[in-house]
């Protein structure tokens, strides 16, 4: 009898305890995505499997819901010729980065991208872009040599919130490229020079103008590279611009390299 009752007590625990929901394995969800959208052009599929129906989208050129951004996306990248190459995906929590040239037109010279997706219960919930025309002559998208190595991503995220804190928060250029930034900085835009000096100079002289005013909106860091997204604006009359910069980290937890794109707001 005792040995039922046992038996029977297992079992009525069994039945009480509660259900543990699993985590969504986010990395998970946006390679698989990226891998559809990007690589094998599957539009729809991708969008079916892990974009939520009431996707909210924040390029003004486009509505809400997934049904209208498969049938904006879709036959860009199925038309002859276009070409999406992947640069960069970092994962950081519920947020994902997607670094890329898209040259949606063959006859164009193509645009630097940064696709940033939100996701909840392991769904895509939302969507930012930053997209910067290709000047002839320019080539915002190269990129040195990267090790093997995926990086301390706990001990760039303590690196990476102090400068952000430095630079944006306290408006003090010089002493955040100074402490976190190798004063070889490999410089993806042309306009900020090449190493540290240069970019100092460049930035300093832009935050200087009066009504000169920088928000950040969210940042993500994913091993040795980290990201941030914000909006910028040079004075009062200025309607501004959407941002993206992305920054790579060497083993000693120093700033590398730098990429970035800029688009007006409309």
């Amino acid at each position: 009898m005792k040995a039922i009752w046992a038996v029977a007590g297992v079992a009525l625990i069994a039945l009480a305890a509660p259900t543990i929901a699993r985590t969504p394995d986010n990395r998970a969800v946006v390679q698989n995505f990226v891998e559809r959208v990007y690589v094998k052009r599957d539009v729809a599929g991708a969008f079916a499997a892990h974009v939520a129906a009431d996707y909210i989208q924040h390029d003004p050129g486009q509505p809400d819901g997934q049904a209208a951004a498969v049938e904006a996306l879709a036959p860009m990248f199925a038309r002859p010729g276009s070409c999406f190459d992947l640069k960069h995906v970092l994962v950081d929590g519920d947020l994902a980065l997607v670094h890329l040239f898209g040259q949606g037109k063959p006859d164009t010279a193509g645009a630097a991208v940064a696709d940033i997706y939100r996701l909840e219960g392991g769904k895509i919930v939302e969507h930012w872009d930053v997209i910067q025309p290709i000047e002839p002559g320019t080539d915002p998208l190269a990129q040195a040599a990267q090790p093997d190595d995926k990086g301390d991503t706990a001990r760039n995220r303590q690196v990476f919130d102090a400068f952000i804190d430095l630079l944006f928060m306290k408006g003090d250029v010089e002493a955040a490229y100074d402490r976190f930034v190798a004063p070889d900085l490999v410089q993806h835009n042309s306009r900020l020079g090449r190493g540290r000096a240069d970019a100092v100079a460049a930035i300093t002289a832009l935050r200087a103008a009066p009504g000169a005013i920088f928000s950040v909106q969210r940042t993500l860091v994913d091993g040795n590279f980290a990201a941030v997204s914000y909006r910028g604006k040079l004075s009062a009359n200025d309607k501004g611009a959407a941002i993206v910069e992305i920054f790579r980290f060497d083993d000693r937890g120093m700033i590398v390299e730098h990429w970035d794109m800029f688009q007006p707001l409309p």
